[in-house]
């Protein structure tokens, strides 16, 4: 009988179809190498730069007209949730409204950019891709105290504009580069592997259903960096791309070449399996040392507690009284058998199990401390002066067996390791001795003759600035994705992007430079009739602020967002850990730190996050949901961290100054980064004195009355459309 084994959902439908390939997919346009492609000529000049000459050009083909440019309040507000996820200071608006040179703009993208916020913004959008969260995913979905480290990783190296090729290099093989050295650079390479530790763990005992969480491996990598779904070729070759069940068992191979940590699991304390697999930040001369003073320190304990069990004169008076329990008992069932009574013997044997359950609670209080020590030794699983990462190492290497159908008890042929053989290209693909094949497939992923890897990954920043892709499928650019809306522009693109040193900041710079970038979010009904979605990028699309931007935003405008780097999340000490199935760790730690510092569970989403469209944690997510729900509306009304943050708003406005016109200035100024009309001027006055007047009725003392009609005007400004939308 074959045990239960789990299916990718969209492999259901074709469990059992293969596909035959034809010229169809081997020629498909994201198949092909990246062309070198020439902005073409704008003849009537409206061109800004290189974007906007491919974008006029389709306008005009089009029978399309782009409409004005946004006016500088519209544009900072844009540029500063673009780049920082946070609204623009009133100092910052005044800085550059008053700047009236041709420099102005740029140089308000490059303070955006130096910005340490930078970081913390587009880091966010990596980790949608790289499915983070500070949990596991198994049954009990225990805690990874140390993958704040990867998080931390991204975020810096965005913020130091890593090229994009070592970045990605770093997150599949920074285990195998940091040996190479530089010294400095060996920590934070073995926390990129971060990448691949975070894949999802799933049942119960350490590294269960292992082929599904290598699975979640290969499919997030593919998706995040070829833009190809990889994970139906597990059961079958692809129903519609060029890739074979072989393919995936080649990388299978790669990935199953390579140690990856436990984090721990009901299993943790059942069966008293440590944490294991956790990398140190310094080089194995540094800290192996340290692991074998560890390691001493650990059998030390052992056999003391061994001893103690056993030569302790407690131990000795628990052993003889266990003898003389088993003589008694034995001697009760001899009197069974005939007609003596056994009452005498029974009480005498109740008398010594007293005894002994007496004694064994000595010995056990006396070696309690002992057990605890050793807990506290074993359960981190390296020593606790040693600092570790949630990170991958090499491993035995092997070529994967195929498994027939997705069923890993039903094996094949083995599969000799490397990357889809349709992108392979004329240069020979060669994994060195000894290697698990991680590092040479971080090279190929990058070489210049990737045809996916660039494209997919400016197509993502256009998409974030634009709130849609070029591409409309961010993560999948086989035949079953959307072809490309400006194709020429996406290779022109990517060309540039790998000719520049593959920098994610020079990209911001050129897209947000263009007059494309800039446009106003006007209607026009003409445009509208030919082109109804804005395919053609014919004005701005408006668009919601994500979660985090939302939250982030109302602490920055209640002056509450703390902008300073968290300690680590206050997880309990590992050696108190008992989470099971039945009772898995659930937390919501509460923080006035920016969003991206959140402690983010797979199992049990965070209740802000998870109501205004957060992604998923158990899975890579390319495109934030865009909800409208009820349930939204009442947070806004009902919710305390609202409310603290309109009370701490309508305190700031308060304290600023003395005269409500210019607090009602100056909150329209915090709040929408515009001044206030003077027909809302009138309106927000009148509104606080009937709000005033309702409050007198009621009885709130007369020095209260103020905070709570402010509080009142905050939260409108907080909930407002106006608030939660960037033009």
């Amino acid at each position: 009988m074959r045990s239960l084994r789990l299916i990718p959902t969209a492999c259901l439908a074709v469990w059992a179809t293969a596909c035959a390939f034809t010229a169809e997919p081997l020629s498909h346009w994201a198949f092909q190498p990246v062309r070198k492609v020439e902005p073409p000529v704008d003849p009537k000049g409206w061109s800004f730069n290189p974007v906007d000459q491919f974008i006029i050009t389709k306008l005009r083909e089009t029978g399309l007209s782009p409409v004005g440019v946004a006016d500088k309040r519209t544009l900072i507000r844009r540029a500063y949730f673009d780049l920082i996820g946070l609204p623009p200071t009133p100092q910052a608006l005044d800085k550059f409204l008053a700047d009236t040179g041709s420099d102005a703009y740029p140089q308000l993208l490059e303070r955006l950019l130096a910005s340490p916020r930078y970081g913390e913004r587009w880091g966010r959008h990596w980790m949608d891709l790289v499915r983070y969260a500070d949990t596991a995913g198994d049954n009990a979905d225990y805690p990874i105290p140390e993958i704040h480290l990867y998080r931390d990783y991204v975020i810096e190296s965005l913020n130091q504009d890593k090229p994009y090729d070592q970045f990605l290099q770093e997150q599949l093989a920074g285990d195998i580069l940091a040996q190479q050295g530089p010294r400095e650079k060996y920590a934070e390479r073995v926390i990129a592997t971060g990448f691949l530790a975070l894949s999802r763990r799933y049942a119960t005992a350490p590294f269960e259903l292992w082929h599904l969480t290598l699975e979640d491996a290969i499919e997030t990598t593919g998706r995040a960096f070829l833009g190809l779904t990889l994970r139906c070729a597990r059961c079958h070759d692809h129903k519609y791309d060029p890739v074979t069940k072989e393919d995936y068992y080649a990388l299978y191979g790669i990935f199953d070449s390579t140690r990856f940590p436990y984090a721990g699991s009901e299993e943790f304390q059942s069966k008293n399996f440590p944490r294991r697999g956790f990398l140190p930040l310094a080089p194995a001369i540094e800290s192996e040392p340290r692991i074998r003073n560890h390691e001493r320190a650990i059998q030390t304990l052992q056999a003391d507690i061994k001893h103690v069990e056993i030569e302790d004169d407690l131990a000795k008076q628990v052993a003889g009284l266990k003898e003389r329990i088993q003589a008694k008992q034995k001697q009760i069932q001899e009197l069974a058998s005939g007609v003596a009574s056994a009452d005498e013997v029974r009480a005498e044997l109740a008398s010594l199990e007293q005894r002994r359950d007496q004694i064994n609670k000595q010995l056990q209080e006396k070696l309690k401390p002992l057990q605890m020590e050793l807990r506290k030794l074993q359960r981190p699983g390296a020593p606790r002066d040693l600092p570790v990462a949630y990170a991958v190492c090499e491993g035995k290497p092997a070529d994967a067996l195929l498994q027939v159908r997705g069923n890993p008890e039903d094996q094949g042929p083995a599969i000799r390791r490397g990357p889809p053989k349709i992108l392979t290209g004329t240069a020979p693909f060669s994994i060195a001795d000894g290697s698990s094949g991680r590092l040479e497939l971080a090279q190929w992923l990058t070489r210049l003759d990737n045809p996916l890897t660039a494209r997919v990954m400016v197509n993502r920043i256009w998409q974030h600035h634009f709130g849609k892709g070029l591409v409309a499928t961010p993560s999948n650019f086989g035949l079953r994705g959307d072809e490309p809306s400006h194709p020429d522009l996406l290779d022109y693109l990517a060309r540039r992007f790998m000719e520049s040193g593959w920098s994610i900041k020079a990209m911001h710079r050129l897209i947000m430079a263009s007059k494309t970038y800039q446009l106003a979010i006007a209607h026009d009904e003409t445009n509208a009739a030919r082109d109804s979605g804005n395919q053609w990028y014919w004005r701005f699309d408006r668009r919601r602020l994500d979660a985090e931007s939302i939250r982030d935003a109302m602490l920055a405008v209640a002056g509450n967002l703390a902008l300073q780097k968290p300690k680590p999340h206050s997880f309990p000490s590992i050696e108190t850990w008992t989470f099971t199935q039945h009772s898995p760790y659930k937390a919501v730690y509460e923080s006035n730190h920016r969003s991206v510092y959140l402690m983010t569970q797979r199992i049990q989403r965070h209740p802000f996050l998870a109501l205004f469209d957060g992604p998923d944690p158990n899975t890579t997510t390319d495109t934030r949901t865009e909800s409208t729900v009820a349930l939204q509306a009442l947070f806004m009304m009902n919710n305390s961290f609202v409310q603290d943050q309109a009370v701490a708003f309508a305190r700031r406005v308060l304290r600023a100054t003395r005269e409500n016109s210019d607090r009602i200035r100056l909150a329209h100024e915090l709040a929408w980064s515009r001044p206030a009309s003077v027909a809302e001027v009138q309106k927000a006055a009148d509104y606080l004195q009937r709000y005033e007047a309702a409050l007198a009725k009621s009885g709130p003392r007369e020095g209260d009355r103020d905070l709570e009609a402010w509080t009142s005007l905050a939260r409108i400004l907080l909930t407002a459309n106006e608030f939660v939308y960037v033009d």
